[in-house]
């Protein structure tokens, strides 16, 4: 909606229901999403002494449809086959989606409508974790994002509109 209609309906509450309302500048949420399919292969790699931080995550990222039964429209899916990738750190990977589509990159607001799917990796013995692979596929997420041609979606609203019975006919 526009703000001439956020200001109509404004006056209608003061001269209606004599309700007084103070107003801020109106607020849009738009909302990104992915249009095309793009594959990744993201290492992250940090040595500083001592245990370091080393995750590799290979995979791709996908449009999706909402999930009418859940409402989900962001999900992470882990197709690793020949355990290259420890199922402990899998979590971690499916953090970093979360936290890599909490804003875009054209007006920088979250992502939707995106699955990820992580099919191989490596991990090492000593140095990976969890933070690792978090970052990793933080990393793979924003990599793989610009690659889909992302674009803004408008903004959806939901009207409802309620008539007595008496003003309904078959």
């Amino acid at each position: 909606m526009a703000s001439f209609h956020l200001e109509i309906y404004v006056e209608r509450m003061k001269r209606e229901y004599g309700v007084a309302c103070t107003t801020g500048r109106p607020q849009v949420a738009f909302r990104e999403t992915v249009t095309e399919r793009a594959d990744f292969a993201y290492t992250h790699k940090k040595q500083t002494g001592g245990a370091g931080q080393y995750a590799r995550v290979i995979g791709h990222v996908e449009p999706m449809e909402m999930d009418a039964e859940s409402g989900k429209d962001t999900e992470f899916e882990s197709v690793v086959m020949g355990g290259n990738v420890s199922e402990q750190l899998h979590p971690g990977s499916r953090e970093g989606l979360l936290r890599g589509a909490r804003k875009g990159h054209a007006v920088r607001e979250p992502i939707s409508g995106v699955r990820m799917v992580l099919r191989d990796g490596a991990f090492h013995a000593v140095d990976s974790s969890e933070l690792a692979f978090r970052l990793a596929a933080i990393g793979a997420f924003r990599e793989a994002y610009l690659k889909t041609k992302p674009v803004i979606l408008e903004p959806i609203m939901t009207v409802e509109v309620v008539a007595p019975v008496e003003f309904q006919s078959a």
